[in-house]
């Protein structure tokens, strides 16, 4: 089994998704620029119920967290994005 891995990095975009399937929640999609790669972004991908409360999730939507500190815990996807069990959001 794979262990956790770590992100950290300021947001650059954010979106939610609608559920894909009935019965599951959205999705909070982060486009991150990782601390220490520059040239780099990741996409970290969140269930709604991560998010630390209903005012970021807004702010998420709005576009109004661009270049926020973020960290994220969880892993690689073979698809190449991060999905995250924890979210640590910050102003």
């Amino acid at each position: 089994m794979e262990s956790p891995t770590i992100l950290k990095g300021a947001i650059i975009d954010s979106w939610v998704e609608r559920p894909h399937k009935p019965q599951t929640e959205p999705l909070v999609v982060l486009q991150v620029r990782p601390k220490g790669r520059p040239a780099d972004l990741l996409i970290i991908e969140v269930g709604a119920s991560l998010v630390p409360d209903h005012d970021w999730l807004e702010d998420l939507r709005e576009n109004l967290c661009h270049g926020s500190p973020v960290s994220a815990v969880g892993h690689l996807t073979l698809g190449g994005q991060f999905e995250a069990t924890q979210l640590e959001l910050a102003r």
